[in-house]
């Protein structure tokens, strides 16, 4: 049994209202992460490339990694220019919850923000997070509007 299934997609306009005011504090916002240096480290590469798109649009400067290991060799003890790592929880060679661990563990000045990503729906998740030092959750399947607000969030409490 073969079952055949035809969309036709149509382009949609949308067309953006805005009050008084509020294209300034967009435009403020825009600013506010624009350069901001991520490191974003998610082992699916579908949702790696479309999370490294949505950064990017964004105006962030992505570097992106597959690995929980790549990420603690990228970081370093040392340090790096890195602000900002989204995190992926769920990965197979060492969890979200243990890189998070070990970055807050290096003595370095560098104490960049990490934000977890995860499909999860576990009650007692941020609590978790932010035992271990983890700044912020974005849920999947990312969104623009959820990076950039969440972002936004965590940098307006002065976390850089």
């Amino acid at each position: 049994m073969t079952l055949l299934l035809r969309f036709q997609l149509r382009p949609s306009i949308a067309i953006a209202i805005s009050e008084p005011g509020e294209s300034s504090e967009r435009n403020y916002s825009n600013s506010m992460l624009r350069g901001l240096q991520v490191l974003l480290v998610d082992n699916d590469d579908v949702n790696r490339a479309v999370t490294q798109k949505l950064l990017q649009k964004l105006g962030c400067s992505v570097t992106s990694t597959s690995s929980g290991f790549e990420c603690l060799a990228i970081i370093g003890p040392v340090g790096s220019s890195v602000q900002v790592i989204l995190l992926d929880l769920q990965m197979p060679d060492i969890d979200g919850f243990e890189v998070a661990a070990r970055i807050r563990k290096f003595k370095s000045g560098n104490r960049p923000i990490i934000i977890a990503l995860t499909a999860s729906a576990e009650e007692d998740l941020w609590e978790r997070c932010m035992q271990i030092g983890v700044n912020g959750v974005i849920r999947k399947p990312v969104l623009l509007q959820g990076i950039a607000s969440e972002l936004r969030r965590i940098l307006m409490q002065g976390n850089i």
